[in-house]
C-alpha cells in the first residue's frame, strides 16, 4: 500500500483503529529509521534557520521602510523636489566620506586625504543646488571623551557651515567592516554632541556597496551584530547604500536625494538647527583654545627673538648635522628626503642607521636616520640591535649631531602609552639629549589652516608634556609639498637657534656609554660569528657526506606561517614568477615550476593550517618552510602558537623544517646571525629547534637568482641529513586522518545538498510571498 501524505496516514489509521499490528509495524519502521540515522532526530540546520529568520526580518524591514517612504511622499503631495539641499557628512576616519561627497556632487571636489577641519563644497545635481560639508573623522574605536577638543569643535560647528542648518546628516559607515557594540557606543558619544534631536535628521550612508554583491542591504543588516540594527532603527529606518566605485551611476545619487527630501517632509520641512546655547558654548571653548594657542605662539616667538639677539649678525652655520629619531612609519625617511631636497632615503624599514649628505640653502647638511621602534612597545621589548643602532646613530656624524629631530605624525594618536615608549627610548641617549631635541611633525597637510599651536593645545596632555620637555621647540613639515623650500629653511634656522642656545655645542654621547654599547655590539657580533661558523661547519659536513651526488630532480616545499609573513611573495620568488595571489584565502594553493634544473612543487597554506598541505605534495614534502617577516618581533605568543601547531605533526616534523625570513632588505649590511642573536630567546629557540637551518629572502629583489639557488641547496642538504627521506606521517596517524577527512568530506557533501535543497525551498516561498504582496498592492 502506497501512502502519499500524512493526512492519508491518519485516515488509514482511523479507519482501522482496532488493528494493532499496523501501528506496531509503523513504530518498528520508525525505530529502524532512527537507528539508520544513528539515533538522531530531525533538526533543521541552525544556519538555515538563522538565514530564514534573517530573510523574514529583512522582508519586514523593507515593508516598513516602503510604508514610511510612501507616507512621506503622500505628505509631500505633488510638490516638486527641493531646489536646495544641505548635507553634512559625519563618520570615522577612512569610512569613505570624501569619496561619498565626490559621488554625490558628481565630480572630484573633496581630496581623498584626512584633515582636521571641515571642508565645504557645492554643485548642481539633478536640478538641485547641493551643499556638502565634510566633518573631520574620529578614530574608529575612540569615544568622544578621548578625542581632541579641536575635533569636537569641528564636528559641532560643521552644521553651522551651511546656514540655517543641514537638511540631513549622513552618518557614513563602511559596509565591509563589522559594526559591533563598541563602535556603536563610540558613534553614539559623537552624535550626543548634537543632542537627541539630531537622530530625526540622520540617514545611515553605507559605502563600499559593491562588497554586498547581490545581497540585499536589509538582509546584510539583519545578519550583522544587533549594534547595526540599533543604529538603523535609531535613524528611523533611514539608510542608503553607495557604491563609490561606480560613481557614474546617477540613479544611486538620485534615490539618495529623494530619501533626503522624504525625510525633510517627515520633519515638516524643517532642517536641523543646532541649539544656540550649545553653539555659543562651543564657540567660547574655541575662543579659549585659540587664546591659549596664541599665547604659546607668542611665547615661542619671544624665545626665538631673544636667541636671535644673542646670535647677533653671525651668518648661518656652514654645516649642520641631524639625526632623525622616532617610531616606525612616523615619516623619518620622507622627512630626510624633504630636508635634503631629493630622494636620498628609501621609503622602507631597515635594521641599521642610514647616513646621507647634501647642500641645502648654503649649508652642508648631514642626515642620519636611526631605525624606529614599535609605536607603544617599551624599550625592554626592543631588540638589542635596535637599541645599539639608536645609541650609535649619534656617533655617525662626528663629533656629534647639532640636533635630534624627534619625528611624529601630526595626525596620529599620542597618548600615555606612546609617551612612555618614547621617553624610554630617548633615555638610551641620556637626559641630556632633550636639550638638543626638536619635535618634527610630519603630514603637515592634515592641519590645513589650523596653527600647530592650536593642535598642541587641543590634544592629550601627553603631547603637551613632550613639547615642554623639548622646551617648546617644534616644527611642521609637509612631505607632500617637498618643493616648498621655506619650510626647510625655517627648520634649519630653528636648528641654528637651538645650537646657539646650547652655546654652540653639539650633542656628544657620554664616552662611557658609547664604550659599553660598543662592547655589547662586539659580544653580539662574536656570538653571531660563532653561530655562522657552526652553521657553515654543519653544511660542510653534510656536503661531504653527500659527495658527488647530483641535485635531486624534484623538491616538494610547504610554506607555513601567519597571514602577515608574505608567504605568497616567498612562493613567487622561489618559482620566479607570479603564481600565488596577494589576497588571503581559506584554502591551500599548490603551484609547480622548473627552477635551477629541478621540478619544484610549492604549497602555500593559509595561516597555520597544517593538515592538508602534507597531502597536497605526495608522497610528502622535502621541506617545511616556516616563513617569518624580518621586521616583526617573534614573541612568546608566537612561539606558543607555532609550537602547538607543529606538535600536531609530531616531533619528527622539526627535522624537515627550516626558518625562511622574508624582507631581507630590512637587514641591509647586518648579518642574519646578528639579527637572530639580537632578537632574544624566542627566535633563538626556533632557529635551534630547526637544527640551525634558516635562510633570508629579499622578495623585493626577485631578479637575484642566487638567493633561490642557495635556498634549494640548503633544502637538499637537509634532505641528505634526513638520509634522503621526505616527511611522511605515521601510517596509523595518516590512516586515521584520511578516514576522518573522508568522513568530513562526506558529511560536508550531504550538508551542502541539504542546504541547497532548503535554500531552494526558502527562495520559492519568498518569491511566492513577494508575488502575493505585489498582487495585493496592485489591487489597492
Amino acid at each position: 500500500m502506497e501512502v502519499h501524505n500524512e493526512c492519508e496516514i491518519f485516515k488509514i489509521l482511523n479507519e482501522n483503529s482496532g488493528d494493532d499490528t499496523q501501528v506496531t509495524e509503523l513504530l518498528e519502521k520508525i525505530e529502524e529509521m532512527v537507528a539508520a540515522n544513528s539515533g538522531y532526530y530531525f533538526k533543521k540546520d541552525r544556519k538555515i534557520l538563522q538565514e530564514m529568520e534573517e530573510r523574514k526580518r529583512a522582508k519586514q524591514r523593507r515593508m516598513e521602510v516602503q510604508k514610511l517612504r510612501e507616507f512621506s511622499r503622500a505628505v509631500m503631495g505633488d510638490t516638486q523636489h527641493l531646489s536646495e539641499l544641505r548635507i553634512v557628512l559625519l563618520g570615522y576616519r577612512h569610512a569613505g566620506k570624501s569619496s561619498a561627497g565626490n559621488t554625490i556632487l558628481g565630480r572630484e571636489e573633496f581630496e581623498l586625504k584626512q584633515t582636521n577641519q571641515c571642508v565645504k563644497r557645492q554643485g548642481d545635481v539633478a536640478g538641485r543646488k547641493i551643499t556638502v560639508v565634510e566633518a573631520p573623522g574620529w578614530c574608529w574605536n575612540e569615544p568622544v571623551e578621548q578625542s581632541s577638543e579641536l575635533l569636537k569643535q569641528q564636528i559641532v560647528l560643521s552644521v553651522s557651515l551651511c546656514p540655517p542648518g543641514p537638511h540631513v546628516l549622513l552618518l557614513v559607515l563602511r559596509v565591509n567592516i563589522h559594526f559591533e557594540e563598541h563602535e556603536r557606543r563610540v558613534v553614539e558619544t559623537y552624535m550626543d554632541l548634537f543632542t537627541e534631536r539630531v537622530w530625526s535628521h540622520t540617514i545611515v550612508l553605507l559605502t563600499y556597496g559593491d562588497w554586498l554583491e547581490d545581497t540585499p542591504i536589509e538582509q546584510y543588516t539583519e545578519s550583522e551584530d544587533s549594534a547595526l540594527q540599533w543604529l538603523v532603527e535609531k535613524c528611523g529606518n533611514r539608510y542608503h547604500v553607495l557604491n563609490n566605485e561606480n560613481s557614474g551611476d546617477d540613479t544611486q545619487v538620485t534615490e539618495l536625494l529623494e530619501k533626503i527630501e522624504e525625510m525633510v517632509a517627515a520633519n515638516s520641512g524643517c532642517c536641523f538647527e543646532m541649539d544656540r546655547k550649545i553653539l555659543q558654548e562651543m564657540e567660547e571653548r574655541k575662543r579659549v583654545l585659540e587664546g591659549r594657542a596664541r599665547e604659546r605662539a607668542m611665547k615661542i616667538q619671544k624665545q626665538r627673538e631673544d636667541i636671535r639677539a644673542l646670535m647677533g649678525d653671525s651668518h648661518h652655520f656652514s654645516e649642520l648635522r641631524i639625526v632623525l629619531l622616532g617610531y616606525k612609519r612616523a615619516g623619518k625617511s620622507s622627512a630626510g628626503n624633504t630636508i635634503l631636497g631629493r630622494e636620498e632615503f628609501e621609503l622602507k624599514q631597515t635594521a641599521q642607521c642610514v647616513k646621507r649628505q647634501g647642500d641645502v640653502a648654503g649649508r652642508k647638511i648631514t642626515v642620519v636616520e636611526a631605525p624606529g621602534w614599535w609605536w607603544i612597545e617599551p624599550v625592554e621589548k626592543s631588540s638589542e640591535l635596535l637599541k645599539q643602532e639608536i645609541v650609535l646613530s649619534v656617533s655617525l656624524c662626528p663629533p656629534g649631531p647639532h640636533v635630534l629631530l624627534l619625528v611624529l605624525h601630526v595626525d596620529a594618536r599620542f597618548k600615555e602609552p606612546e609617551r612612555r615608549a618614547l621617553e624610554e627610548h630617548m633615555k638610551l641617549l641620556t637626559d641630556r639629549s632633550w636639550s638638543h631635541t626638536i619635535i618634527l611633525f610630519t603630514s603637515g597637510d592634515w592641519l590645513a589652516d589650523t596653527p600647530i599651536e592650536q593642535h598642541i593645545e587641543s590634544e592629550d596632555s601627553a603631547l603637551r608634556w613632550l613639547v615642554e620637555k623639548c622646551e617648546n621647540r617644534y616644527h611642521v613639515l609637509n612631505n607632500e609639498n617637498s618643493g616648498d623650500d621655506t619650510q626647510v629653511t625655517e627648520l634649519l634656522e630653528k636648528i641654528e637657534e637651538l645650537v646657539a642656545a646650547n652655546s654652540g655645542c653639539c650633542f656628544e654621547m657620554d664616552r662611557k656609554i658609547l664604550q659599553e654599547v660598543e662592547e655589547r655590539k662586539r659580544v653580539l657580533e662574536e656570538r653571531a660569528r660563532d653561530r655562522l661558523m657552526k652553521v657553515q661547519k654543519q653544511r660542510e659536513d653534510i656536503r661531504a657526506v653527500m659527495g658527488e651526488t647530483h641535485n635531486p630532480s624534484e623538491l616538494r616545499i610547504i610554506l607555513l606561517g601567519n597571514s602577515c609573513s608574505e608567504k605568497s611573495s616567498a612562493g613567487n620568488t622561489i618559482l620566479g614568477r607570479e603564481e600565488f595571489g596577494s589576497k588571503s584565502t581559506a584554502q591551500c594553493v599548490k603551484r609547480q615550476g622548473k627552477v635551477a634544473g629541478r621540478k619544484i612543487t610549492v604549497v602555500d597554506a593559509p595561516g597555520w593550517w597544517i593538515y592538508t598541505p602534507v597531502e597536497l605534495c605526495p608522497p610528502g614534502p622535502h621541506a617545511v618552510l616556516l616563513v617569518l617577516c624580518m621586521d616583526s618581533n617573534f614573541k612568546d605568543h608566537d612561539r606558543t602558537v607555532l609550537d602547538r601547531h607543529m606538535n600536531l605533526l609530531t616531533e619528527r616534523i622539526w627535522s624537515h623544517t627550516m626558518v625562511l625570513f622574508t624582507f631581507g632588505d630590512y637587514l641591509r649590511d647586518t648579518l642574519i646571525e646578528q639579527h637572530i642573536e639580537s632578537e632574544g630567546k624566542n627566535l633563538q629557540w626556533l632557529v635551534e629547534k630547526c637544527g640551525n637551518r634558516y635562510h633570508v629572502l629579499n622578495i623585493k629583489n626577485r631578479g637575484d637568482d642566487t638567493q633561490v639557488t642557495e635556498l634549494l641547496e640548503k633544502i637538499e642538504e637537509m634532505v641528505a641529513a634526513n638520509r634522503g627521506y621526505y616527511f611522511k606521517k605515521e601510517r596509523k596517524r595518516a590512516d586515521r586522518e584520511e578516514k576522518d577527512r573522508r568522513a568530513e568530506e562526506e558529511r560536508a557533501k550531504e550538508r551542502r545538498m541539504e542546504v541547497q535543497k532548503q535554500r531552494e525551498d526558502i527562495t520559492a516561498v519568498i518569491e511566492q510571498e513577494m508575488t502575493e504582496d505585489s498582487g495585493s498592492s496592485g489591487c489597492q
